[in-house]
């Protein structure tokens, strides 16, 4: 079998190292149209403690310490200058992103995995005369990718801008912070991820991004005025930004159906989640495992293609409508900022409770993905 995984990122890595694991002989490369050091992000969050979480990709690395995982078991919320403490309910990680996808490629490179950078894209028809398979992995830029018409993504735009900063300040809980000023409501996301370094994301509605200027201030005026802004949370410390991670639109990307023909999509290439609810990268996890379990089922391809697409899309439509509610929460926020902090938590907390747990598809997911 001769596979081509588009996209170095964290879906295509596991997914690449754990199918060499299980398919030794199998010709596995992998295409990125970066270079090599270009890593965008700051912290990501994942789920549990490495080794013993089979979501959590630094259970795959030999030395996870190294990358200096910090684990969070506290949630706090700001408003009207109260925090409201509880516990998360689950151990989280936060890991710097830059660090554990270069681990993965390294590790995938170990495995006798290729990794070519800067690599241009072949057209549908070359790819399908070279490989038996192709694993779309790079995100939610596939949409610039020739892909068949069946795949053709579904795309919607949300309503708030965000910014995702680094600050060097420690969060030692997943904070939520709501501020207001005189052009409207900004909501801060913050959580360490290193010991010196926590992800600061930044949020507001058109309204006020456009009232404060926003778009006309500078990179750093525009971090000064935020800074600022969350001063009682920052102190001192700046948020720092990086190259292209700028003011953005969330974009919410999905299918039906998630392969067709030699073509199957995984991570935020098949469904992308508003960053509210933290399951971006175990979802790309969980999908991974679950593509590796059903090709080394199934000796059929089409087959085993077909009972993946059977079992990942009814998860995907469940992290889709999890994703949008906490979307659509926080995109009207404003008609709830008079509550109380107690009442804006009780709220909160229950922006998701139409839909089945999300954890529970989760893990059964990844029971069967690892035989358990």
């Amino acid at each position: 079998m001769k596979i081509l995984v588009i996209g170095a990122g964290p879906a295509g890595l596991i997914f690449a190292s754990q199918m060499k694991q299980a398919k030794p002989d199998w010709d596995i490369s992998i295409a990125e149209k970066n270079t090599q050091e270009e890593v965008p992000g700051w912290g990501v969050v994942l789920p549990g403690r490495p080794p013993r979480h089979p979501a959590n990709p630094l259970s795959y690395l030999e030395q996870p310490e190294l990358l200096n995982p910090q684990f969070i078991e506290e949630f706090k919320l700001v408003h009207n200058n109260q925090p409201n403490l509880m516990s998360t309910g689950i151990t989280l990680c936060g890991v710097e992103r830059r660090a554990l996808v270069q681990a993965l490629r390294a590790k995938c490179v170990a495995a006798g995995i290729t990794i070519n950078y800067e690599t241009p894209l072949a057209s549908t028809a070359q790819l399908e005369a070279e490989y038996d398979l192709v694993v779309v992995s790079n995100g939610v830029n596939h949409k610039s990718v020739e892909l068949p018409p069946a795949l053709t993504p579904q795309i919607d735009f949300g309503r708030n801008k965000y910014i995702w900063y680094g600050t060097k300040q420690r969060f030692d809980q997943m904070n939520l912070v709501f501020r207001s000023n005189a052009n409207g409501i900004f909501i801060g996301h913050a959580y360490k991820y290193s010991d010196t370094m926590s992800t600061f994301i930044v949020e507001c509605d058109e309204q006020t991004y456009a009232k404060a200027e926003l778009e006309m201030r500078s990179e750093s005026q525009v971090a000064a005025y935020l800074a600022k802004t969350f001063e009682a949370e920052l102190g001192e410390h700046e948020l720092i930004s990086q190259p292209g991670q700028g003011w953005r639109t969330f974009m919410d990307l999905g299918h039906d159906l998630a392969y067709d023909g030699k073509f199957v999509l995984i991570g935020d290439a098949l469904q992308s989640g508003h960053f509210s609810i933290g399951h971006g990268t175990t979802m790309a996890v969980t999908v991974a495992l679950l593509l590796v379990k059903t090709l080394s089922a199934e000796a059929d391809t089409a087959a085993a293609l077909e009972n993946f697409n059977s079992r990942v899309v009814p998860l995907v439509q469940l992290f889709k409508n999890h994703a949008n509610s906490s979307r659509l929460w926080f995109e009207s926020v404003g008609e709830r900022i008079g509550l109380s902090n107690e009442d804006l938590t009780a709220s909160f907390d229950a922006r998701r409770n139409n839909f089945p747990p999300l954890q529970d598809a989760l893990m059964g997911t990844l029971g069967y993905a690892l035989g358990r």
